[in-house]
């Protein structure tokens, strides 16, 4: 019988059914996300499926090079219609509850899908579960979030050597990009060949050999704990000219390191953990379960600005709750 081809032609490309093993997985992996995230002090959201389009390129998140990976479409009202998407991301929607309400500080945590276009054979409908923190400086805030995201792995089941976190920190790659002086097209398609480990080609992006020297040797050089950060504060202080930007931004690996290091994780500090150079300004990480990337986050102190509020330290995290759920329970 050939039934299985008839039934996947009943399902949308990228749709997929959640059976009653796998619910009952994710329901025990909801429950534990939410019962921990109430012990933190956040409270639970819940944000539109369709957003308007102008929502998501205003802040960022979604640059040009990205619009052919949303579901986008015209919502008709009478002779005109504004673009809208089915909800790419959860962190925009938050902040955007965040500006609108009186307060100081927010820690909000939500469980809802996303929906992002491929053409591969990956899911289109992601599950996520994350928390977006507001108000709370850098350090801090990223403390707070590392522990409870080790919190979280744990109570799932996963031991540590199932797992490890890669760092970066988005501003301080900035700091040195500018310093190439580069327009910010090319310092996007530069930090791109950094991201992916590629030679860098002086005539390609008109820089100067030494500026060439030090930008292979920060793509090369992977570590962890106050030794990696050492190189990186060595290699950085004479050739960048804001030295109080790179010295801050040191400061602040170097504070996250350390919480790695004492929970006795495996981690490495990378040039870069995620493909959006506009969006984030500070500490980012990415949690790799047996090599499959199933948790992202990082610092983005510039959302709510771009929302038309005041600028407001936030930052937060995403996990893919199905891929988690098929390394736990």
């Amino acid at each position: 019988m050939q039934t299985g081809n008839l039934y996947k032609s009943w399902r949308s490309e990228g749709m997929n059914d959640i059976g009653p093993s796998e619910m009952a997985n994710f329901r025990r992996i909801e429950e534990i996300f939410l019962s921990l995230t109430r012990s933190y002090d956040y409270q639970e959201i819940h944000t539109p499926t369709i957003e308007p389009l102008h929502l998501y390129t205003a802040t960022r998140v979604l640059s040009p090079q990205l619009l052919h990976r949303v579901y986008s479409f015209l919502d008709w009202d009478g002779w005109s219609g504004e673009r809208v998407v089915m909800r790419p991301d959860s962190t925009v929607p938050a902040a955007r509850l965040f500006t609108e309400s009186e307060d100081e500080i927010s820690r909000l945590c939500y469980v809802q899908p996303v929906y992002r276009f491929s053409t591969d054979d990956q899911p289109r409908e992601l599950w996520q579960c994350g928390v977006e923190l507001f108000g709370i400086p850098a350090v801090e805030a990223d403390v707070e979030l590392l522990v409870l995201l080790l919190e979280f792995l744990q109570k799932v089941g996963l031991s540590k050597n199932q797992y490890h976190i890669d760092i970066s920190h988005a501003g301080m790659m900035q700091l040195i990009l500018n310093n190439t002086g580069m327009n910010l097209e090319d310092q996007r398609r530069l930090y791109a060949t950094l991201l992916v480990g590629k030679n860098i080609s002086k005539e390609e992006f008109s820089m100067e050999d030494s500026i060439v020297s030090s930008l292979e040797l920060l793509s090369q050089i992977k570590g962890r704990s106050s030794e990696y950060v050492l190189n990186l504060r060595s290699l950085l202080k004479d050739s960048i000219s804001d030295r109080e930007g790179i010295e801050q931004s040191v400061a602040e690996l170097e504070s996250v390191s350390k919480i790695l290091s004492e929970s006795e994780v495996n981690f490495n500090i990378l040039p870069g953990t995620t493909a959006n150079f506009d969006y984030y300004t500070g500490v980012t990480f990415r949690v790799l379960i047996h090599d499959v990337e199933c948790v992202s986050g990082g610092r983005y102190d510039l959302l709510t600005e771009s929302l038309g509020a005041k600028t407001t330290p936030a930052s937060g995290f995403a996990v893919d709750l199905m891929k988690l759920a098929q390394f736990s329970g």
